[in-house]
This record gives structure tokens, C-alpha cells and sequence, in this order.
């Protein structure tokens, strides 16, 4: 067997070092790939691991962000942050007093008692033993038959006929306020239109959906005007939310279509487009100056903060702090240490509760979220670079960092709100009918679904009845009369009321003076 250290020739040791340092090189270069391909395994598997995670905990438990029973957590204050309460909107839960109807029971023989068979019984009076109970009159439908009456006259010889009702259009078959139900058991109700053509089947009305859908259809051209009415009152006020959602749109294409919202204290406005674009934001929001808007992290709304486009130089661009808490908190089923974030965050919400009105907000803001947010920057500085940016944590941290600037806005300025979870509710509405009815059969049909999200959940805004507003709008249509958005429909009630009660008063103490 060969023994190279016996070897004495230079020329065959030169060749066996070269050939070793070959070899070593190989394997280093091959120890090298394979740390590589283990770096990325493990970032893989991390990744593939906290997904798979998150994806059991979306669909086997609650979406609530809220923390494990064992872990401690503080009570939030219950109650609308100051942003989200609105001056036409007294009360969030209205009592309704329901009609009663009194039945009285007697014994068949007044005379007799049936416990013993005596003849003393007699009645007590103003003695009663008493119950309730609720009951339902089912929906009824009726012929109104409309008789004008004619006359002629003797002077000008002419046919003279009587005015007739209000009608949805002339020589209608369906009333004002049979389409007025189609529309809110539809999208308030979420009722799809051949559950309803079924109702009325059961209840004797032979129809078809192609009908209800036209009744919609007639309605919604009659209260068109509201749309832009709706629009300018969200866009008359110093803050405002903006989110967008997903709805199936039937096309031969199959593609998804999207509803988009606008939103705050003073209503709704929802526009149906085909894309995702930014610029479907741009035009929503386009004449509005001097005020902010709140959004998610998508990046079609960076138009909002760049520079070169002049439209919006004077509006700010806020960022939402709850979708910051879901990324840590999202976070924190995979390490512990995110909770500290959540934490901070909770306190930040803490501050805004202790604000009746937003004028209270600065100064509360100044004096404690400010100190709050500078504890989030040094532990995001503390812990920036410990981990892999495929983490959950990892990811979290860098959703903060782009975003720093528009999260912070809030502390500098009152009409900021800290979060843009009104948007959000505000989707519930077309979320749910996506749900019920799966999709929009036509661009048409989308355009009356989201004016009526935005009549509806405007009138929610508002503490109005959304069918008895839409009735009334709809009766000033056909009689020619201007319509009014709900939030200034809401205001001027809410004046003539307070109107009313004031003149009462002073009718009150001038009849207590006089005697």
C-alpha cells in the first residue's frame, strides 16, 4: 500500500497538495450549499408551519383576537371611541313599544265556583292574575284599487279627472312600498330574491324574480340622486375610512369584482368596480381637501402619500393600529415575546376611551400615547434583526416599519381616529349578502346593490329606519319634491323635534306664570 509520507519526489508531493486543496475547496464549496439549502429549509418550514397553524386557528377556532383563558388580560372599556359617534345618533338601541291587545277571561258560570260547586262566588273587582305573551300577524298583501273620479264641465265642455295615488311608476302594478321591502329584505336582510319570490308565492302573488329585481331597479332610479347626496356628506367630514372587499361578479371570465366603501360618523358610500386598482380610491375620494384618511396596508392607497400627486397633498394618510395588534397578535401564538406589542397596543385604546368627544384627544394623546408608542419604537429597534423575515414576528415587525409614519399621525392630530375598523363593519353589509345571494349577475345589478348599502347603512349612521326613510325619499321622487341624504334628513328632524319641545316649554312656563 502506498505511503505518501515515505514519498520523497517534489514534483508527485506538489501534485498530491494541489489534488487535497481541490478536495478541500469542493467541500467546502458543497458544506456552503448545503448551509444555504438548510437556512432556506428552515425558513420554509418555519413559514409552512405558523401558516398551517394560522389556518387551523381560522377555521376550527374563534376569529376573535382575544388571549388564551390562562394568559392575563386587562378589560377593555366598553363603549364607540369618539370618532365613531355621531350627533343625529342619540341612542344605539331604541326601545319599541309594541301594540297590545288586552284578552279578558271569565268562568262560563259567574255564580258557581268550580272548586267546591258552591253558589257564593263573586267577582273581585280590579283583581286579575296576568300574563304576556308575543305574538306575530303574518305578512299580508292587498289590492288597492285606485278609482279616479271623472267630472265634466258644463262651461268648458272638458273631462276633468281626479288625482290619482303616488305610484312607483305610472300605470305600475307594484306599490312604493312593495318595492321599498323587495330592496331592504334583500340587502339589509340579506334575503335573496327567490326566497322572496317564494314568500309571496305561499302568500298568493304569482310573480318572478326578473320582476322583484325590476322593482329594485325602479326604486333606485327614482332615489338615484341620494348617491352623490350620500358621497359629499361623507367627504364633509375631517376623517374618513376606506377599505375595500371581495364580491364574485358573473362573467364569462368568472373574475372577482370588488365593493368598495367610504366611511364615517356621518354615513356610507359603496361603489361596485371590477378592480382592485387604487384608482377606484382616487375617484371616490377625488374634491376631497384639507382632512384625513385612514386605511389597511394595501398598497393602493400609496397615491395618498405620494408626492407627486398634487390632488391629495393636503390630505393625511393614516394607518390602522388594529391590523398592527392582529399581526402581533398573530404573532404571538408562535413567541411569547409579541405580546408585549399587544399589550402596548391595548393601552393605546385605553387612552381613546377616556375621550367623550374628539376635542379631548389631543391632549390625552400628547400626554399618554405619545409615551406609549415611543416604548413600541424601542423594542421594535431592540428586536429588529432577531429574527427571519419569513417569521410571523418577522413579518409584523416589518408591517410596522413601512408603515411608522401614517401609524403615528394619529398623535399629532384630533381627527385622526386609530384604527380603521369602521371600514371594516362597514363590509359586514355587502359580506353578508355575499353570503346569501354568492354574487352580482351583472354591472347593473352591483351599481343598485351598492347604492342601497349606502342608503342602509347611512340610515344605521343616522339612527333612521332605512325602509321608512326609503319610503318617504321615495314618495318626495314622484312627487317631485328635493330629496335629502340621511345624515341631513336625521339633522333637520332632530332640529324640528328639539323646535318643538323648546316652544313647549315656553308655552309651559307662561301658562305657570299667569297662575
Amino acid at each position: 500500500m502506498y505511503d505518501p509520507s515515505k514519498e520523497n519526489d517534489k514534483d508527485v508531493l506538489r501534485e498530491q497538495r494541489n489534488f487535497l486543496l481541490e478536495q478541500v475547496k469542493e467541500l467546502r464549496l458543497k458544506y456552503e450549499q448545503k448551509c444555504i439549502e438548510q437556512k432556506i429549509a428552515d425558513k420554509l418550514n418555519i413559514k409552512l408551519s405558523e401558516e398551517l397553524l394560522n389556518i387551523r386557528e381560522r377555521v376550527f377556532n374563534s376569529k376573535q383576537e382575544k388571549r388564551s383563558s390562562n394568559k392575563k388580560q386587562k378589560k377593555r372599556k366598553k363603549g364607540k371611541l369618539p370618532h365613531n359617534k355621531d350627533t343625529n345618533r342619540k341612542q344605539d338601541h331604541e326601545d319599541i313599544e309594541l301594540d297590545e291587545k288586552v284578552l279578558s277571561y271569565k268562568i262560563e258560570d259567574e255564580n258557581i265556583c268550580p272548586s267546591c260547586g258552591g253558589d257564593k262566588l263573586h267577582k273581585m273587582n280590579n283583581c286579575f292574575e296576568e300574563s304576556s305573551e308575543i305574538e306575530v300577524i303574518e305578512r299580508k298583501y292587498i289590492i288597492k284599487r285606485h278609482q279616479r273620479q271623472k267630472y265634466s264641465c258644463k262651461c268648458c265642455h272638458n273631462i276633468i279627472t281626479a288625482d290619482g295615488g303616488v305610484k312607483l311608476t305610472p300605470g305600475g302594478e307594484y306599490s312604493i312600498q312593495m318595492a321599498t321591502q323587495v330592496a331592504c329584505d334583500k340587502y339589509e336582510d340579506h334575503l335573496p330574491l327567490e326566497r322572496q319570490r317564494k314568500q309571496m308565492h305561499r302568500a298568493g302573488i304569482r310573480t318572478s324574480v326578473g320582476t322583484l329585481f325590476g322593482l329594485t331597479e325602479h326604486l333606485y332610479n327614482r332615489l338615484f340622486d341620494l348617491n352623490e347626496l350620500i358621497r359629499r356628506d361623507v367627504l364633509s367630514e375631517k376623517w374618513v375610512h376606506v377599505d375595500e372587499s371581495p364580491i364574485n361578479f358573473y362573467n364569462p371570465k368568472k373574475s372577482k369584482g370588488y365593493v368598495w366603501s367610504m366611511s364615517n360618523a356621518r354615513g356610507a358610500y359603496y361603489q361596485f368596480e371590477p378592480t382592485r386598482s387604487g384608482k377606484v380610491a382616487q375617484e371616490m375620494l377625488s374634491g376631497y381637501k384639507e382632512g384625513n384618511v385612514v386605511t389597511d396596508g394595501f398598497s393602493g392607497y400609496n397615491f395618498l402619500h405620494d408626492e407627486e400627486n398634487k390632488d391629495f397633498a393636503s390630505v393625511g394618510h393614516a394607518y390602522c393600529w388594529a391590523h398592527v395588534r392582529r399581526k402581533f397578535f398573530e404573532a404571538m401564538k408562535h413567541d411569547d415575546k409579541a405580546e408585549v406589542i399587544v399589550d402596548f397596543i391595548d393601552e393605546l385604546y385605553e387612552v381613546e376611551h377616556m375621550a367623550d368627544e374628539v376635542y379631548e384627544l389631543l391632549d390625552l394623546r400628547h400626554d399618554n400615547s405619545k409615551a406609549i408608542v415611543e416604548k413600541i419604537d424601542t423594542w421594535i429597534v431592540s428586536m429588529d434583526g432577531k429574527f427571519l423575515n419569513e417569521s410571523s414576528m418577522g413579518k409584523a415587525i416589518s408591517y410596522y416599519l413601512a408603515r411608522e409614519k401614517g401609524l403615528k399621525l394619529f398623535l399629532t392630530n384630533q381627527f385622526v381616529p386609530i384604527d380603521n375598523n369602521m371600514a371594516e363593519r362597514r363590509q359586514r353589509c355587502p359580506v353578508m349578502g355575499r353570503k346569501n345571494f354568492l354574487h352580482f349577475k351583472s354591472i347593473n345589478g352591483a351599481d343598485v346593490g351598492t347604492f342601497f348599502y349606502s342608503v342602509i347603512e347611512s340610515c344605521k349612521s343616522n339612527g333612521l329606519d332605512a325602509r321608512a326613510y326609503i319610503n318617504v325619499m321615495a314618495h318626495r321622487s314622484a312627487k317631485g319634491e328635493r330629496l335629502e341624504s340621511p345624515y341631513h334628513y336625521a339633522k333637520n328632524l332632530n332640529e324640528k323635534v328639539l323646535s318643538q319641545l323648546s316652544e313647549e316649554l315656553v308655552e309651559l312656563s307662561g301658562s305657570s306664570d299667569s297662575s
